[in-house]
């Protein structure tokens, strides 16, 4: 899947909105939701060195890994992360996010179908909840 793929997508979510928020960097995305601004996906710059990793988390060195790559960090349940890990090519622990709940996908390695998956699991994590009235 290409940036602009996943972007289209994370925009065709209902509610879905896509933003620049950080100051001076206009490359790193936040995908969120439009009424509770919270976040179910990041499109950010991760180290080469991190995919060399694999998932137990060590940093690889080596030729090849240097510089950096854009990837997609999503939010999962826990108890999916270690099973997403083992099996999922292309699944990665997060980068710069919480481990226990969140994800990073290297889109040049990840089926599409799953990288759609994904995202809709975490937009669905994150949405909230129903209100209801006071009595």
């Amino acid at each position: 899947m290409q940036k602009e793929e996943l972007f289209a997508f994370a925009r065709s979510l209902a509610g879905a909105a896509v933003d620049f928020p950080f100051k001076d960097d206009f490359e790193t995305a936040v995908f969120r939701h439009a009424d509770t601004r919270k976040w179910f996906g990041i499109w950010l710059a991760a180290p080469r060195r991190w995919f060399a990793a694999g998932a137990d988390g060590a940093e690889g060195t080596g030729k090849g890994n240097t510089g950096a790559e854009f990837c997609l960090n999503v939010k999962c349940p826990p108890d999916l992360v270690p099973l997403l890990l083992q099996q999922e090519r292309g699944v990665y622990p997060a980068y710069h996010m919480n481990r226990t709940h969140w994800v990073t996908v290297r889109l040049s390695e990840c089926a599409d179908e799953t990288v759609r998956q994904l995202m809709r699991l975490s937009y669905s994590l994150t949405a909230g909840k129903a209100r209801t009235r006071a009595k």
